[in-house]
């Protein structure tokens, strides 16, 4: 009963530990319908989780506008956090081609102040990403596969807005910027989150949700059956009634020991009697 109860007490406390993270709000999911393409390329449904996303035909001021989002209202003040999930994919991407990712800041609704520009560009079997705000920041890539883009901002202790991008696949940080002190810009939202420049023919898929991780199982090697041994086993519930240090067995073992004396007691009156 003791080791019921002690059982019991843990999991409750393991669930009130849980409980708060529940309410944490979740970061801006990025779905079909919160890209505005109005003249900024075009975004089409792959699948219920992807979209494609492309660049308009023809450039302009040597860009290739890709649709943006407004949908975010988090406030510096607050610091935010956006991510978006962009796949990279050998097949569908050409060497040389590129596409640029920013996140605008604003002070008060639509005073534009500041944003940082991510570039991503295939070359050769590898995809290289620079920032033009963070000149020192440079990530290689070999693999394929749905990474994390995620941006941050705050302020520091004198008001200055600090940027950082930082590129992950799955739950493994790949790159950053780190923090870059981008000055005192009096921004106080997010504006949006744009592809800017999407020059890909076939256009960028991206993840309204991260895919799950794929687990990563550890192969069993197969055990040869062994003969059959002549060795007679006592089942493990015949151990436990034996063993007196179970609960079970130490009222039993009582039991017994109460019977015992109880008769060694009507005997000891039955000599007296006979005496």
């Amino acid at each position: 009963m003791r080791n019921v109860k002690k059982i019991l007490g843990m999991a409750m406390v393991g669930l009130f530990v849980f409980v708060p993270f529940l309410n944490v709000s979740a970061l801006t999911p990025y779905a079909l319908e919160d890209w505005n393409t109005e003249g900024y390329g075009s975004a089409t449904a792959v699948s219920e989780n992807i979209t494609n996303i492309k660049g308009n035909e023809t450039a302009t001021e040597g860009m290739f506008y890709g649709p943006f989002s407004k949908k975010s209202n988090a406030k510096i003040a607050d610091g935010i956090t956006e991510e978006v999930y962009v796949e990279l994919n050998q097949d569908t991407m050409a060497d040389r081609e590129f596409f640029e990712l920013t996140m605008s800041l604003d002070y008060t609704l639509e005073n534009y102040v500041t944003e940082g520009v991510v570039m991503t560009q295939k070359v050769g079997d590898e995809y290289v990403l620079t920032a033009g705000w963070a000149p020192e920041f440079k990530v290689t890539i070999t693999e394929d596969g749905v990474y994390t883009y995620r941006y941050s901002a705050s302020l520091d202790e004198e008001g200055n807005t600090i940027f950082e991008f930082t590129i992950l696949k799955w739950d493994e940080v790949i790159g950053t910027t780190g923090p870059i002190n981008m000055g005192k810009t009096n921004a106080d939202n997010i504006r949006s989150i744009w592809f800017c420049n999407v020059n890909v023919a076939n256009g960028i898929n991206v993840y309204t949700t991260l895919p799950e991780k794929p687990s990563e199982e550890i192969p069993v090697e197969p055990v040869e059956p062994t003969e059959p041994s002549d060795e007679v086993t006592t089942p493990d519930n015949t151990i436990e009634e034996q063993n007196p240090e179970t609960s079970d067995n130490i009222v039993l073992t009582i039991g017994m020991l109460v019977t015992s004396l109880t008769l060694v007691g009507f005997g000891v009156r039955a000599i007296k009697k006979r005496a």
